[in-house]
């Protein structure tokens, strides 16, 4: 169910950025840098996750939890800095885009490694 909803977020996201980017530039890369390549790391995430789960267990899923939030707060940093200082985004709508997309599918992960911890028992 968890992969649906990445799937179908990733491809509404891509499409629609890639409609916005034909007639609004900034706007286009608003929706495909604010939503579509969050979505794209976190399922990454989630693989890794299932992968760090089923070849080396929970407690080091736990560990590896922790180390992904330090790399998922370097990437919150990046991608802001890409889009506002790079690309000159409108900071007022692409940043409040990036963090509620990637706060949204934080929880989504969240709740897929408790699904697998409690599939454990």
């Amino acid at each position: 169910m968890i992969k649906k909803i990445y799937f179908l977020f990733a491809i509404s996201s891509f499409i629609l950025g890639q409609i916005l980017v034909l007639d609004n530039r900034s706007a286009g890369l608003i929706v495909i840098l604010g939503m579509f390549v969050p979505v794209m790391v976190s399922y990454l995430n989630i693989e890794l996750i299932k992968w760090v789960y089923d070849n080396y267990g929970s407690q080091m899923t736990n560990y590896f939890n922790i180390f992904q939030f330090i790399v998922k707060s370097v990437f919150m940093i990046s991608m802001s800095y890409v889009g506002i200082k790079i690309l000159n985004l409108n900071f007022k709508i692409y940043v409040p885009i990036l963090c509620t997309v990637w706060f949204f599918f934080h929880i989504t992960e969240a709740i897929f490694t408790q699904n697998l911890f409690k599939r454990q028992k």
